[in-house]
């Protein structure tokens, strides 16, 4: 039965060249034999080297990181992620007022998923913003049920005639379920990096991925993780270490000190849902002139809400990564960050909050995320449909508002934006609806708030500032005056 689980999972693996037929049909035996050594009757049965080597094989030939989740989910207990997607026919939205350029809110999601899901395209998606694109795709509906005039102005006309036969489309991502058991458990990802090449003097370098589970039937949050550097290197070497959830940097800068680095937090670091998993990767920027170190790290504790699963056992090591010597591309962000200060800033759509010039020397790099911090007192419900722009181009999808902590992260890195050896111009645009008299300020505040990773060597480059070549200065625009309005905001 389990060979014709992994026989399925291997149809999913990129197809390679013919001649890698034979290489795939030796590595299913293998898998086989593996197999053999253990019950056939519950994969759980498995020992955690026998799982690891499956996984290994199904990286060698190309696997993805959610095949190799799956995997590993279902030969260790857990659920495989599913996706559910339900689409609902015919109008769904309720609509109690004309909607236009500007209108926010949970009519206009609902209108622009049930526009997108009729087949009109709006780019950014569903932002509960009534931008152009927005206005676009309504006067191509309009011109579809032949409502006059065709303007995408969603008046008394457009509302009662309203039926896109294919209203609005849920979709629902389930990732690897946490499996069974009496508490949280912790693991090593199989993604985390094993072997792998790291350069002197890059920025926040993967030095393990690990994944908390949560098998129980309520939220556990995370509020302590304390670590151990391991390898042939020093404490100097990881130079700053942070926690990132993907894209998301968790924390600010730990130093290392007697191998030893911790991140604590009283109202949590992150939680853990009911039945799901989370995987936290500890990244670090690399020393420079450390060239043939050897580098890692060891889980070696955890403090949370609730108690760890019996199964969990510390210490938990990550690989070790190789540090070489080469030589980096260089990002340099200009001194000024843009808009400089404005006392008479009103609210309107399409205001420019931030933007710097950066220049790329030596290699080419690929912009993979951005992160900035509101340091002004204006409410993130006053700045929302935040668009990020390189060279006068939109990247990437629009954020609707900024989160709770006043930050906004631009994730590219499913699709990162390739920047020549050049100046760029990056910007960020948004629509501003209130805040009478507060300020705005919107900052890259450290090195690691942006990840560009070198075309040709594939890590995260250290970021510098024009007159300032040792370090990055953060990169804030001047502050914006909110005036007070006349207009009620």
């Amino acid at each position: 039965m389990l060979l014709k689980f992994l026989t399925i999972v291997m149809t999913t693996v990129t197809t390679k060249a013919m001649a890698k037929v034979a290489a795939v049909a030796t590595g299913l035996a293998m898998a086989t034999s593996m197999l053999s050594l253990a019950p056939i009757a519950h994969a759980a049965s498995l020992t955690s080297a026998q799982v690891q080597s499956i996984l290994s094989l199904l990286t060698s030939f190309g696997a993805d990181s959610a095949t190799i989740a799956n995997v590993q989910a279902s030969l260790t207990g857990g659920t495989p992620s599913t996706t559910t997607t339900t689409t609902t026919t015919g109008g769904s939205c309720s609509f109690s007022r004309s909607l236009t350029i500007g209108s926010t809110g949970a009519d206009v999601t609902c209108l622009q998923q049930a526009l997108i899901g009729g087949g009109f395209s709006i780019p950014a998606g569903a932002t509960g913003y009534f931008g152009t694109q927005t206005r676009t795709a309504v006067a191509s509906w309009q011109s579809s049920k032949n409502i006059a005039p065709a303007v995408g102005y969603f008046g008394p006309i457009s509302r009662a005639a309203f039926n896109l036969g294919g209203g609005s489309t849920t979709t629902t991502t389930t990732g690897p379920g946490a499996g069974t058991g009496n508490g949280l458990k912790v693991s090593l990802s199989p993604t985390s990096p094993n072997g792998t090449v790291l350069v002197a003097d890059q920025a926040i370098g993967n030095l393990g991925d690990f994944v908390f589970a949560n098998p129980t039937s309520a939220p556990i949050t995370v509020t302590g993780l304390s670590f151990k550097r391991i390898g042939v290197s020093n404490d100097a070497t990881l130079a700053n270490v942070y926690l990132y959830n993907g894209a998301m940097r968790l924390t600010d800068s730990a130093g290392v000190s007697s191998s030893a680095f911790s991140f604590g937090a009283s109202n949590g670091i992150f939680t853990v849902p009911a039945g799901m998993t989370y995987t936290v990767s500890v990244r670090s920027d690399i020393l420079t002139g450390t060239s043939g170190q050897q580098i890692g790290v060891q889980l070696v504790s955890v403090t949370s809400s609730g108690t760890l699963d019996s199964s969990v056992s510390f210490p938990i090591n990550g690989g070790l990564q190789t540090i070489s010597a080469a030589t980096l591309a260089d990002v340099v962000f200009n001194s000024q960050t843009l808009p400089t200060a404005n006392t008479s800033l009103s609210p309107a759509n399409d205001i420019l909050v931030w933007q710097n010039t950066v220049a790329v020397s030596t290699n080419p790099v690929k912009l993979s995320t951005i992160r900035l911090t509101n340091l002004g007192s204006i409410d993130s419900a006053n700045v929302i449909n935040l668009r990020l722009y390189v060279d006068g181009t939109m990247v990437g999808s629009a954020v609707g508002a900024m989160n709770a902590d006043r930050s906004v992260t631009f994730d590219l890195s499913a699709n990162p934006v390739l920047l020549s050896t050049q100046s760029h111009i990056i910007k960020v645009l948004a629509n501003i609806t209130g805040g009478s008299n507060r300020t705005l300020q919107l900052s890259v505040q450290r090195s690691s708030d942006a990840m560009f990773v070198d075309n040709q060597l594939g890590q995260p480059v250290t970021l510098n500032t024009t007159n300032n070549t040792t370090a990055f200065s953060a990169a804030t625009s001047a502050t914006e005056l909110k005036r007070t309005s006349t207009l009620g905001f």
